[in-house]
């Protein structure tokens, strides 16, 4: 545990550690309530275990006068890597600053961020609360110890700005409070989400319900893709081919126009032996060839489709990111889940299947207040 430290101008409290270790698991799954599967001890502690070498790691119980625990977060240091320089633009306008600054930024490849949130997957996942406070009461508290954590020499020398990442328009009426601090909101690229209708009760449900031409494309990628052999991984598994699981992860990492740090493909053990049944990891063999894999996450009434992995080669031939697609609604309708988020990328084929965009918002302020 780094510290107990009391939350500015709070009735409240806060104690701050950088393990998943030193957390006081009673208190912490008090507030969590098992209702979000990337505040669970178990996922925390197995991203962590992956990525500590490269990544820093901060978590926070925040406390009433009547030691209560309210609120809970998370925070992560990581690079932002503008590969492509797709943001870069924005991030300036973000800055506020058009000439110095703008102009630094521009030819800046990477970019320390502290983050509130869950860097390797979307949504909202940086904190939550009890009822005994309001949405706008607890991200109050959480900004006040993102403000603590600044003032740690081994933050302040790394982190160029803070983030808080990544919120659905229902929320954003509490958010954007923390536009009064000096926080920018940021549009990132649109979330894919499949509403699960009640009355999709198999495939055929599901595929009986789409417009014409996309029940024939969905045919189309059946029958291009019926070489593929569709096996659901073990811990074992994945152990197996980890060092081909590393290509095919590395393949679609260079195709993305940025990232916030590289996930480790020994994460997906971890999370498989943590997580059990509510991760999943499919193979996608040719023969006996791996050419593709996919992953997600069973959280709460959901389903969010996070990783792929692919050998582009056969992509075209055997329709094997389109498979993946359909498999991820099997496995949506197979769980009874009310939605399959499919994140951002590859808005056209998320469509095809019924998606439809959802905007998301984040919040950047830079360490330099000009």
């Amino acid at each position: 545990m780094l510290s107990f430290l009391p939350i500015k101008k709070s009735m409240n409290s806060t104690k701050i550690f950088s393990s998943v270790s030193e957390i006081p698991s009673q208190d912490w799954n008090k507030v969590l309530d098992s209702r979000n599967i990337y505040l669970s001890l178990p996922y925390l502690s197995s991203l962590e275990s992956a990525m500590k070498t490269t990544m820093g790691f901060y978590y926070a119980v925040t406390y009433t006068s009547g030691n209560k625990p309210i609120v809970i977060s998370s925070f992560q240091i990581v690079p932002f890597k503008d590969k492509r320089k797709a943001y870069t633009e924005e991030l300036c306008f973000v800055a506020n600053h058009l000439s110095q600054l703008s102009k630094k930024l521009m030819n800046v490849d990477n970019l320390n961020a502290l983050v509130c949130g869950d860097v390797f997957c979307n949504g909202e996942n940086g904190f939550i609360w009890t009822p005994e406070i309001t949405p706008t009461e607890a991200i109050a508290e959480v900004d006040k110890i993102a403000e603590l954590l600044k003032e740690k020499k081994e933050v302040k020398s790394k982190a160029s700005m803070t983030v808080f990442k990544e919120f659905w328009p229902a929320s954003t009426p509490h958010t954007d409070v923390l536009k009064k601090w000096n926080y920018r909101e940021f549009m990132i690229d649109v979330n894919m989400v499949l509403k699960i209708h009640p009355e999709w009760k198999s495939m055929e449900d599901y595929l009986e319900s789409m417009k014409t031409k996309f029940r024939t494309k969905a045919k189309g990628v059946y029958k291009k893709s019926s070489k593929l052999i569709c096996k659901d991984f073990s811990t074992e598994d994945i152990r197996h081919h980890q060092k081909r699981i590393e290509e095919l992860f590395g393949n679609v990492l260079a195709k993305s126009d940025f990232s916030y740090g590289t996930l480790s493909t020994q994460a997906f053990v971890n999370f498989k032996e943590a997580l059990k049944d509510s991760f999943s990891f499919k193979g996608f063999f040719l023969d006996t060839k791996l050419v593709g894999f996919s992953t997600a996450f069973f959280n709460a009434s959901h389903m969010e489709a996070t990783y792929v992995g692919m050998d582009y080669e056969y992509n075209q031939e055997h329709s094997v990111y389109q498979r993946m697609l359909y498999d991820f609604v099997e496995q949506a309708l197979a769980r009874n889940a009310q939605e399959l988020q499919l994140g951002r990328t590859a808005e056209l084929l998320k469509s095809s299947i019924g998606a439809l965009p959802t905007n998301m918002k984040l919040y950047v302020k830079h360490r330099k207040s000009f």
